[in-house]
């Protein structure tokens, strides 16, 4: 008789602990996937600033400037959009070497476009991500900026 109640309360113990672990599989299966959020977009715009910044780049040359949001099913950044006017007097070969630079360190591409209208774009990204436009317009620029 001892033993008898003995074997039926390892089956309750093992019937508790098998629906246990059915309920934190079922749990686990209705979860949502973290998404990652990428970093790489705001340590590229933070390097961007500062190499505007340091080529006398100010807040009122910036014509327009917005981000957006992008999703992928387990991934989330920012696309970054600027327009800058490019000051008389200066030139976009030293931005160019500094973009150079950025995009090598951070393991990311990036391509000028030079547009019909006179001005430049820089396009910062990777096989399936675009990270920064940059676009400066000059003062001969059909554009119209000013």
């Amino acid at each position: 008789m001892v033993a008898k109640k003995k074997r039926e309360n390892m089956w309750i113990k093992i019937y508790i602990i098998l629906l246990f672990l059915c309920g934190v599989g079922m749990w686990l299966s209705i979860q949502p996937v973290q998404k990652h959020r990428l970093s790489i977009d705001v340590a590229l715009n933070k390097r961007i600033v500062d190499v505007l910044v340091a080529n006398d780049v100010v807040q009122d040359d910036i014509l327009i400037q917005y981000r957006r949001e992008r999703n992928k099913k387990t991934a989330q950044w920012n696309e970054f959009y600027k327009t800058v006017k490019l000051r008389s007097g200066k030139n976009l070969k030293s931005l160019e070497v500094s973009f150079r630079s950025i995009a090598r360190s951070l393991k990311i591409g990036l391509s000028k476009v030079d547009n019909v209208d006179g001005s430049t774009t820089y396009k910062f990204y990777s096989p399936t991500k675009n990270y920064y436009n940059i676009t400066f317009v000059s003062r001969n620029s059909s554009k119209g900026w000013y």
